[in-house]
């Protein structure tokens, strides 16, 4: 059953003074260079408020609001509706339903660009995948691999991923010694020939509760040069 609890695509988990402010914030995630170790930027959920409606602020290591999105769930909890706007550069990426149509927007300073996907009845949206994971959980615990397309508002499209849960040792966040009781999964195109990141995503999950601990791979997030970065993601939960 999906969890009210949003996370978002880009991961990490600790709590500073920067973000212990208005609003209040029930999920957060660090976002580490997956060499150094160095904090590279925050996000910080609120909770999903009556109107279905998630915030989510992106701040730099010093602190600063460098991006904000707003998720929206009023149909399939792995639909969600949404904008990112990046400050740095005017950058904004969006997914919403105009007349039962799902609508993918691409804002730079090239212009505006627009995609209508038609057929999205099973389309993952963004934070989605989250869900996802959670309604399909007995399938994945059975070892079985499942396969669903995803957008990629920056390509206006959507391309087929292929999730499965892997044995702990395969996985780059794996620790033994800390989340030894995690389920780790693998992420990756589902046609292998297709490179929308350079290696598979990797992700940790608290089977009590089914929560995204960890996150390693492609963010949502580009870096301060608009290049797309690998991050790893570590979540804490209020």
């Amino acid at each position: 059953m999906f969890n009210s609890r949003l996370i978002l695509w880009g991961f990490s988990l600790t709590v500073s003074v920067a973000i212990a402010q208005e609003p209040a914030y029930v999920t957060t995630g660090t976002a580490y260079n997956p060499d150094t170790n160095q904090v590279i930027y925050r996000e910080a959920y609120t909770a999903i408020n009556e109107m279905g409606e998630v915030q989510v602020d992106y701040l730099n290591s010093q602190g600063a609001k460098i991006a904000t999105k707003k998720l929206v769930y009023q149909g399939e909890p792995f639909q969600p509706t949404f904008v990112l706007e990046d400050f740095r550069d005017e950058e904004t990426i969006s997914v919403q339903y105009e007349k039962a149509r799902m609508v993918v927007r691409h804002k730079d300073m090239n212009g505006t660009r627009q995609q209508i996907i038609l057929d999205h009845a099973k389309v993952v949206v963004d934070a989605g995948f989250d869900a996802f994971i959670q309604i399909k959980w007995d399938e994945l615990m059975t070892g079985k691999s499942l396969r669903f397309d995803f957008v990629l508002p920056t390509k206006l499209s959507t391309v087929a991923l292929e999730i499965e849960k892997i044995a702990p040792a395969l996985s780059p966040v794996y620790n033994k010694e800390y989340g030894d009781s995690w389920i780790y999964f693998r992420l990756q195109p589902a046609k292998k020939w297709i490179s929308i990141f350079a290696d598979p995503i990797h992700l940790a999950y608290d089977p009590n509760g089914k929560y995204l601990m960890r996150f390693y791979g492609r963010s949502n997030l580009d870096d301060a040069r608009g290049i797309p970065q690998d991050v790893r993601i570590e979540y804490e939960y209020f």
